[in-house]
């Protein structure tokens, strides 16, 4: 149960487990404004305590904020007006970050990216030096995260990034390696925001929890919205095994196709005699979740493309290639 407390001559802010409250010191006069830009304003006595407004708008009762951005401005009287503002950290609340920010600002940037790479280099020795992403996401990113219940994403920028750029791996690739594509790639690598799964999505969530995050349909999924949002889409391959051998890269590809014109940038290099279609690449892929699968295909034949076909262009592509729509049959 995480505690917190910050306190001015007038008014007492603390946080006792998940919830953040205000509690009145001394008899004062106090404003706040929201970010929907409403501003409710009250005369408010010694002990009191708010949870709430009124039909009004008057505050009313304790008071308990649901987010971290609930209370942007205090004004604080009788002791001459003064600003003060609140600042809550991620780690006071659980998933109500996620929950409030859209998907496409569930954003990591290139810079933050090599610092995670740095902790990587720093906690993988010996035979465990070149991780893959699944154990960079228990060792690391679950560990830092579990305290606050909330994204990478979101524990790094409480207030969002938008994403430019629209990332699809898969986690059986080396993580360093897969840092150096994209910084490889993208001149702009330390200021570009990325949409990257295992930093957007919160990790450490209870599988329910997590698939009611996600949506009750593909295309109402944070992937699909943040796709269609983000500005550019990049494919990085790895020599470790096919992206294509799992599902939601496949979906991810057809969508872009599908819902956006953008070109698909192809980098990062496949395994030596990859397999361009098969019983478990493309359509035939794996998923982890048998509900997913079956919505996945569905809706994949909905779009009416043919993920086989987009599969084997990709797969074929060289290293660097930019795919555009229209082109060579794509």
């Amino acid at each position: 149960m995480s505690q917190w407390r910050r306190q001015t001559t007038d008014l007492e802010f603390r946080n006792v487990g998940d919830e953040p409250s205000m509690k009145v010191i001394k008899d004062c006069d106090v404003t706040m404004t929201l970010p929907n830009k409403i501003t409710c304003k009250a005369s408010m006595k010694a002990g009191q305590e708010s949870d709430g407004l009124d039909e009004a708008g008057e505050l009313q009762g304790d008071w308990i904020f649901e987010t971290a951005t609930q209370i942007t401005t205090v004004e604080l009287s009788p002791s001459g007006w003064q600003n003060f503002r609140v600042t809550y950290k991620a780690a006071h609340f659980k998933t109500n970050l996620v929950k409030l920010l859209p998907p496409s600002h569930w954003g990591i940037t290139g810079k933050q990216l090599l610092e995670l790479a740095d902790q990587v280099v720093e906690q993988f020795t010996g035979d465990d030096e070149n991780p893959n992403v699944y154990q960079v996401v228990e060792k690391l990113i679950k560990p830092l995260c579990l305290g606050a219940g909330v994204s990478y994403s979101a524990l790094l920028n409480p207030k969002g990034l938008k994403c430019s750029t629209f990332v699809t791996h898969a986690w059986f690739e080396s993580f360093l390696m897969f840092v150096e594509d994209l910084q490889g790639h993208f001149p702009d690598f330390e200021t570009r925001v990325f949409w990257i799964c295992f930093a957007a999505n919160p990790q450490t969530w209870p599988h329910e929890e997590l698939k009611n995050l996600l949506g009750p349909g593909a295309l109402q999924s944070p992937f699909a919205i943040a796709l269609q949002q983000c500005e550019s889409f990049v494919v990085v391959r790895n020599t470790t095994r096919n992206i294509y051998s799992r599902l939601w890269c496949v979906a991810e590809l057809v969508f872009a196709r599908a819902f956006t014109d953008h070109s698909i940038q192809v980098i990062g290099r496949m395994p030596p005699r990859a397999a361009k279609f098969g019983d478990h690449i493309g359509l035939g892929a794996k998923c982890s979740d048998e509900d997913d699968r079956i919505l996945l295909h569905a809706t994949i034949q909905l779009t009416g493309l043919d993920a086989n076909a987009l599969v084997a262009k990709v797969v074929e592509a060289a290293a660097g290639s930019i795919l555009r729509p229209g082109e060579a049959g794509f």
